[in-house]
């Protein structure tokens, strides 16, 4: 049973070894600078100036670029580099950088490759498989000047990074070294009373209420007319509701049934009065009796009663 794991674990651990970089992983590496001429720059381990090439891990986990491929002519032994496994330092930590020196001697270690920058004026990055290239970048060798390096740089606040010559090489470092000044302090700095942005804020605010007032206008006009059209559409042809008046197309009442409506008021005021009479006027009844004194009678008269 022991054999067993042993042999599971070892296994594991063997296509744990053999597992390339995966696309989503190499994805997030980039080639983040270059020098090709390099006189009196950055110096390797063994006291020389070559030309380098700088990886960086834009993601935010580890990244592990044992078994990829750097190259300047894709496809040629001679110029393709593999970069050796089982080597921790070819795990990238994230936001972290590495350094290959294009030296072409590769027997000096890991991140040294068999190939120099000044020949093709191409770089590539591939997987695993090497046949994918995730990231490249090309570069005109005749215009490149001694210890300038290329690379990605915000040149531009209002724009994203861009490839061109930086200011000073960074190996293993970022390549902003000027200070970004964020656009809340640059605007700041042009009105420290903060008055243009009380007044623009206020703006949007109101400009915002009229917008929603012309538009409930708008809609409300729009729903009259709906209704409007609904009604006649239901309507017969010069019908009229039960009990109305008839009403002209300028929609006021005909003079005729102004003056019927005036006449009918008039009558039914006429037959109102105004003060009632206080006097109580009593009158005596003729008849000496009453059919209900009559009934009391016979109810009040006892029956005979026979022995």
């Amino acid at each position: 049973m022991k054999e067993k794991i042993k042999k599971v674990s070892a296994l594991l651990a063997l296509g744990l070894l053999a597992l390339p970089c995966s696309a989503q992983s190499i994805e997030n590496i980039r080639i983040n600078e270059v020098l090709v001429k390099n006189e009196n720059s950055y110096v390797d381990d063994y006291g020389q100036r070559n030309g380098w090439i700088e990886l960086f891990n834009d993601g935010y986990s580890s990244i592990n670029i044992a078994g990829c491929y750097l190259s300047v002519n894709p496809g040629d032994p001679n110029s393709t580099y593999k970069i050796p496994k089982n080597d921790p330092r070819t795990i990238i930590p994230p936001q972290g950088y590495v350094v290959f020196f294009a030296d072409g001697k590769a027997d000096k270690g890991t991140f040294y490759t068999n190939f120099t920058l000044d020949k093709t004026g191409q770089i590539y990055l591939f997987d695993a498989s090497g046949r994918n290239a995730t990231d490249s970048v090309i570069y005109d060798i005749n215009t490149l000047q001694p210890d300038v390096s290329i690379g990605y740089m915000t040149f531009d606040q209002n724009e994203g990074l861009k490839w061109g010559d930086l200011p000073a090489t960074t190996p293993g470092a970022t390549n902003e070294v000027n200070e970004i000044i964020p656009r809340s302090e640059i605007f700041r700095e042009h009105d420290p009373s903060g008055g243009i942005m009380a007044i623009t804020a206020m703006s949007v605010v109101f400009s915002a209420l009229l917008l929603l007032f012309l538009l409930f206008k708008a809609m409300g006009k729009i729903l009259s007319r709906m209704e409007e059209k609904k009604n006649a559409s239901a309507a017969p042809a010069g019908a009229t509701t039960a009990g109305a008046a008839p009403v002209h197309k300028s929609g006021t009442v005909s003079s005729e049934v102004l003056a019927a409506i005036a006449v009918t008021i008039k009558l039914y005021e006429e037959d109102l009065h105004d003060k009632e009479s206080e006097i109580i006027t009593i009158n005596r009844v003729a008849r000496t009796y009453s059919p209900w004194s009559s009934k009391i009678y016979g109810i009040n008269n006892q029956p005979i009663r026979k022995k």
